[in-house]
């Protein structure tokens, strides 16, 4: 007979998720940490989360940023 399976083995197992800093994307965007906050703050950069005191974002989640920001100058 089938076997309904096991709610845990439905969960899928993913890679390590890359993340960056505040201080990570203020070096690539060539601004100051308090800017950066200041944007997340103001929902002006989408996609980071807090753990604890930190604050990080995932690197895919910056490239979409980066590459919206460089179509809306297009």
């Amino acid at each position: 007979m089938n076997q309904l399976p096991e709610e845990s083995d439905n969960l899928i197992a993913s890679s390590e998720v890359e993340t960056l800093g505040v201080k990570a994307v203020s070096k690539s965007l060539g601004v100051s940490r308090a800017t950066v906050l200041r944007w997340i703050r103001a929902n002006k950069i989408e996609g980071f989360f807090q753990i604890g005191t930190k604050w990080l974002i995932r690197k895919v989640d910056f490239e979409s940023f980066i590459n919206r920001k460089i179509k809306d100058k297009s």
